[in-house]
């Protein structure tokens, strides 16, 4: 299993950055990776989605189950689709109203051996970069 973690101080508030990361349904206007999102089953604070991924010539859907705590934590959980397990885990913490600091966990592993060892990296590298797609969207959006 492919686990990687980072923290960021963001000079946003800590609802600003929840509102930007729980809105799923806009992950395809900044995620390059992304190229569909769709939400449904929303409760007060659990949804499901189903994303749409794809690198090169290889596209992937799969369902994840949306925990929302208001302001503080995104969890999507891997529910069905291509993972063994899929878990993205951001914690938002208020510094000030202007200021936050972002910790995001993500861990994967593919079912298949094959999509591990070909998709496994490219997703390891564009799990990477989502903390910075996400700052540039914020930039884009609070600026």
């Amino acid at each position: 299993m492919v686990k990687y973690s980072v923290n960021k101080k963001l000079n946003y508030s800590n609802k600003q950055m929840f509102d930007l990361i729980s809105d799923v349904t806009k992950y395809p206007e900044f995620l390059p990776w992304c190229k569909n999102s769709n939400i449904y089953n929303k409760s007060n604070d659990i949804f499901y989605s189903d994303m749409e991924i794809g690198f090169n010539l290889i596209k992937e859907t799969f369902t994840s189950k949306v925990t929302l705590v208001e302001a503080a934590k995104v969890h999507s959980e891997a529910v069905s689709g291509p993972f063994r397990k899929m878990n993205n885990i951001w914690e938002i913490d208020y510094i000030s109203d202007k200021e936050c600091e972002i910790n995001l966990i993500i861990e994967f592993e593919f079912k298949s051996f094959i999509l591990q060892n070909i998709i496994g990296q490219l997703f390891e590298s564009a799990s990477k970069k989502m903390i910075i797609a996400f700052e540039e969207r914020a930039n884009y959006l609070y600026k």
